[in-house]
């Protein structure tokens, strides 16, 4: 596969200077324009306008309205079909040269479906983003405090604090860049499209799973993120962890048994409180009220239907 047969997909919401120069990032790699598809998600700026001037040659989808991140990031990769589709946020920059590229030959395993770069911050900082699936025993580990002291090696699958130093199969990753295998997306159907925003990438890497494909972290393949551009990059907003609650909660249920998504959330909202407390008596209110938010978002997740039938792709 190479940059002539990759679909790129990059969402807009509002976002223009950041959407221009993740694209360019990209251009720069060696994607052509015509492989960049960007969503403008409903914009209320002058978002497109400034994408027909500054980034002709993209195939642009224009949108009446914000339809959600998995519906749009769906119609993304429908508008342009490609033998691989590689989803980026607009606050995301290719930063290592022959990221891409890279990031493709993880493809050349045929068990590989979903390949996740390194990700870093805007000072070249480490954002961890490569997650283990929750589990009962995950969420127990995080709840209680312990996810630091998981030995490296095992912090892939049991916790958050993963040092990303190598290439390696992983279970899941936050997905600010992700590659999906074409093969994969369409066995799948592309994203869940009930979910509006958030632990969509998380979603696909379960049920990719439970379809036999494996994800896979490229540790030299790098774009810096400057994380929740497209909500004000308040990363502590309170409604921003609520809506995070609800559709981790929404997710967990459609992906674990019936027991095993009771003890998982019930461990997570515990350890939500137990922080909620611990920043009461510190004093710290934006995270105290932070916590707050993702108790209420889990106690929505959890009372949504599960059950609810999937949509049909492009409904």
């Amino acid at each position: 596969m190479s940059p002539m047969e990759l679909s790129v997909v990059i969402l807009n919401w509002n976002t223009a200077d950041f959407t221009i120069r993740s694209a360019t990032s990209l251009e720069s790699d060696g994607v052509p324009r015509a492989r960049i598809v960007v969503v403008d998600n409903g914009s209320t700026d002058d978002s497109p306008a400034r994408f027909e001037r500054e980034l002709d040659g993209v195939v642009l989808v224009r949108l009446e309205q914000n339809i959600g991140f998995a519906r749009a990031s769906n119609l993304g990769a429908r508008t342009l079909p490609g033998s691989g589709y590689l989803f980026v946020n607009s606050d995301a920059f290719l930063h290592r040269p022959g990221s891409v590229v890279r990031m493709q030959a993880a493809l050349d395993d045929p068990r590989v479906g979903l390949v996740a770069p390194r990700v870093l911050n805007i000072d070249g900082t480490l954002q961890p983003s490569v997650v283990p699936l929750s589990t009962p025993g995950v969420a127990l580990i995080r709840a209680s405090g312990a996810s630091r002291l998981v030995p490296n090696r095992w912090q892939p699958s049991w916790s958050t604090h993963w040092d990303h130093s190598v290439s390696r199969e992983i279970q899941a990753a936050n997905g600010a860049v992700l590659l999906v295998r074409a093969e994969t997306f369409d066995a799948l159907e592309g994203f869940d499209e009930r979910m509006h925003m958030y632990a969509e990438e998380l979603d696909l890497f379960w049920r990719a799973r439970s379809l036999g494909w494996s994800g896979w972290f490229v540790h030299d393949a790098e774009f810096l993120h400057v994380g929740a551009g497209s909500t004000g990059g308040n990363r502590m907003d309170p409604a921003r962890a609520q809506r995070i609650g609800r559709s981790e909660a929404a997710m967990l249920r459609r992906n674990l048994s019936p027991a095993s998504a009771r003890l998982t959330l019930g461990f997570m909202a515990a350890g939500f409180r137990a922080r909620r407390g611990w920043y009461r008596l510190r004093r710290n209110e934006p995270a105290r009220a932070e916590m707050e938010g993702s108790l209420r978002g889990l106690a929505e997740g959890r009372r949504a239907d599960a059950g609810v039938t999937r949509p049909a792709r492009g409904t």
